[in-house]
């Protein structure tokens, strides 16, 4: 029973650790305020949504030859 006790403090601490780190991140970004900083953010928010629309379409186009192959398999 020692060792569960012993084991559910170690998770709990490794909660509050990975909560603190979570929260300085965040204090880090608000402090972030130069012209570069912005601009980082923007360009960093631009290739995400860029990357979102580019495998959306790459999974549409696989889709779509996957369709076409069974078709000609069938056919």
């Amino acid at each position: 029973m020692e060792i569960l006790s012993e084991r559910m403090s170690e998770l709990k601490r490794k909660s509050i650790q990975e909560e603190l780190d979570a929260i300085h991140l965040e204090e880090e970004a608000v402090k972030g305020k130069t012209l570069l900083d912005k601009n980082l953010a923007l360009i960093g928010t631009w290739m995400v949504s860029r990357g979102e629309k580019l495998r959306k379409r790459y999974n549409q186009s696989v889709q779509e030859s996957n369709s076409a192959r069974l078709v000609k398999k069938v056919a």
